[in-house]
C-alpha cells in the first residue's frame, strides 16, 4: 500500500499541468483516503511569524492564519521540527492544549522541513473506525511529507523561473528600445557629417589651384585624410543599411578591367605620397562581364587597395587583379608586402571594429569598418571573402562573385 499511495502522490507532485494549490489538495485527499480519516490539512509559512492554511479537507478554513507565537499542536511541531502523535493510549507532557475542532482523540502532526528549516505543518485527526494511527499509517505521512516538499520547490522554481523571466522580457524590450534610439542617433549624426565633409573636400580642390608647388603634399594629405574620413562614415551607413537589409543592389552587366581601373584612378594621391607601385594581373580574356552594383563593388576595391597602401612600406608593390573560376563566378584579388596577418586574427578582421594588436613592433593593425562592409557587400551579392597570409610578411585579400545576378536580387 506504501509504495501505491507514494507513486501516486509522485505523479501528483510532478505533474506539470497541476496548479501548486490544486497539487497540495490532490496529495492531502490521497493521503487522508489512504490513511481513513475524515479530517486533514496542510499549513505553509506565510511570514516570520505566521502559518496558513493552503489545503484541507473543510475548505472553510483554507486561507485561515495562525500565530506562531501561541501554543498549539501545530505550532509546537513547527518550533521544534519534530512529528507529534497523541491517542488515548498514549502520554502527553507537552504544554499543548486540545481545540474545539479536533472531535477524535487521536491526532498526527508532521513538520515540513527543508534545508533544515521548517516551512509548514501537515496533520490529520478523527481516525475513522479505531481512534489510533498504526504504525504503518504513520509511516506513510512521514513518507508523504517529502512529495509535498518536491511540490513546493517544483512550485518554487517555476515561481522564480517566471519572474525571471518577465523581468528578461522587460529588460529586452527597455534594450530594444535603446538600441533603436541608439541607431537612429548614430545615423543621423554620421548622415549629417558627410555634408561638412564634402565642403571641406570641395574647397580642398579649389586650393590645390592655387597653392605653391612646395605647400602642396599638405593639401593633397589633408584632401586624402578627408576622403577617408567620408569613406568611413558612408561604410558606417551602408553597413547599417547592409543589416537592415535596406540597401538594394543595382545591378548591371560589368567588365572586371573597368572596375579595376576605375577603383585604382582614385586612390592615386595615396599611392604617389608612399612612392608605391601598381601591378594589374588579368587572364588571357578579359571581355567577359558579370552582373554586379558598380558602386558597391568600387568601394569594396577600395577598401581593400586603402588597406594595402596603408600597410605597405615605402616604394613596395601592390598586385591587384581578377581571374575567373569554375561553375561561372570570378575572383577578385589585392596583395600588398605589408607585416601580414596571423592565422588567428584572418577571420577576426572582417567583424566591425576589429583591432589587431603585433606585440613584436608595438604596432595596431585596424581593420576598421571597411573590411566589414566589403564582406557584407560580397555576401549581399551571393558571394564570399577571405585573406590568406603567412602572418609575417604580405596578405591577398579577395572576394569571389557569381557571374549572374543573385536569384531574389
Amino acid at each position: 500500500m506504501l509504495l501505491e499511495v507514494l507513486t501516486c502522490i509522485a505523479d501528483i507532485s510532478n505533474n506539470r499541468k497541476l496548479g501548486f494549490k490544486e497539487k497540495l489538495n490532490l496529495i492531502l485527499h490521497e493521503i487522508v483516503n489512504c490513511i481513513q480519516v475524515k479530517k486533514g490539512s496542510i499549513m505553509l509559512l506565510k511570514d516570520k511569524k505566521t502559518i496558513e492554511v493552503v489545503a484541507s479537507t473543510n475548505k472553510d478554513i483554507i486561507g485561515a492564519t495562525q500565530s506562531l507565537e501561541i501554543d498549539s499542536p501545530s505550532t509546537w511541531v513547527f518550533r521544534n521540527k519534530k512529528p507529534l502523535y497523541v491517542d488515548s493510549t498514549s502520554h502527553c507532557e507537552l504544554p499543548i492544549g486540545r481545540f474545539a475542532h479536533y472531535h477524535g482523540e487521536a491526532f498526527f502532526l508532521v513538520p515540513i522541513i527543508s534545508n533544515d528549516r521548517s516551512i509548514g505543518v501537515i496533520n490529520v485527526t478523527e481516525k475513522i473506525g479505531t481512534d489510533i494511527f498504526n504504525l504503518g499509517e504513520r509511516e506513510i505521512l512521514l513518507h508523504s511529507v517529502g512529495h509535498i516538499i518536491i511540490a513546493l520547490e517544483n512550485h518554487r522554481l517555476a515561481d522564480s523561473l517566471k519572474k525571471n523571466q518577465k523581468l528578461l522580457e522587460k529588460k529586452n524590450f527597455e534594450l530594444r528600445k535603446l538600441e533603436m534610439l541608439r541607431t537612429e542617433l548614430f545615423n543621423m549624426l554620421i548622415h549629417d557629417l558627410k555634408g561638412p565633409i564634402s565642403e571641406i573636400v570641395a574647397n580642398l580642390d579649389i586650393l590645390s589651384y592655387t597653392i605653391t608647388d612646395e605647400n602642396i603634399n599638405f593639401v593633397e594629405t589633408a584632401k586624402t585624410g578627408c576622403n577617408t574620413l567620408f569613406s568611413m562614415i558612408s561604410n558606417l551607413l551602408d553597413i547599417a543599411r547592409l543589416e537592415e537589409g535596406k540597401l538594394p543592389l543595382l545591378y548591371e552587366d560589368i567588365l572586371p578591367v573597368d572596375l579595376i581601373k576605375e577603383s585604382l584612378a582614385r586612390l592615386l594621391v595615396s599611392v604617389r605620397l608612399k612612392e608605391l607601385k601598381f601591378f594589374e594581373q588579368y587572364p588571357v580574356a578579359t571581355a567577359l562581364t558579370f552582373q554586379g552594383d558598380r558602386t558597391l563593388l568600387i568601394r569594396v576595391l577600395q577598401n581593400l587597395l586603402t588597406n594595402a597602401i596603408q600597410y605597405s612600406p615605402h616604394g613596395e608593390t601592390i598586385t591587384i587583379g581578377f581571374f575567373y573560376k569554375e561553375q561561372g563566378a570570378i575572383e577578385f584579388f589585392v596583395k600588398d608586402n605589408g607585416p601580414g596577418i596571423s592565422a588567428q586574427y584572418q577571420d577576426k578582421i572582417f567583424d566591425k571594429y576589429a583591432q589587431i594588436n603585433k606585440k613584436s613592433d608595438t604596432r595596431m593593425y585596424t581593420a576598421g569598418l571597411g573590411l566589414s562592409f566589403c564582406k557584407m557587400a560580397v555576401i549581399a551579392h551571393g558571394g564570399n571573402m577571405g585573406v590568406t597570409s603567412d602572418g609575417n610578411k604580405g596578405s591577398s585579400f579577395y572576394f569571389v562573385l557569381p557571374k549572374k545576378k543573385k536569384r531574389g536580387a
